[in-house]
């Protein structure tokens, strides 16, 4: 059976330099609200931003829904901060794209699990 943190947990958020530019940093917060077998409700802070969040799984892996901005899409191991950040970026702007992925990271790290 796999522990959830209780309360906030917080991380370094990094998004890699625009040409000329030296790379962003910034805190982000994860809380996990509720979750059950197979799925995980999660709010999501970072730069101004709250992101409420579900992940579960499906037969094809692990997936991410994003309600309030009607999106959401496949995941790969929840440390893969590339990958999820790639999928991400194509349904939310950048910055909040990276938020979410060190967020599953952090998450990964937490549990000692990459997945659901």
């Amino acid at each position: 059976m796999m522990v959830w943190p209780e309360g906030r947990m917080e991380f370094v958020c990094t998004a890699p330099a625009e040409e000329g530019k030296k790379e962003q940093r910034w805190l982000g917060e994860v809380m996990v609200k509720s979750h059950s077998m197979g799925m995980v409700e999660l709010i999501i802070y970072g730069r101004d931003s709250c992101i409420n969040a579900v992940i579960g799984k499906y037969m094809s892996g692990q997936y991410i829904c994003i309600p309030d901005i009607d999106t959401g899409c496949p995941l790969s191991r929840l440390s893969d901060i590339f990958w999820n950040r790639e999928r991400l970026s194509a349904h939310m702007n950048e910055t909040d794209a990276a938020t979410v992925a060190h967020a599953l990271r952090a998450l990964s790290g937490y549990t000692g699990r990459d997945w659901l």
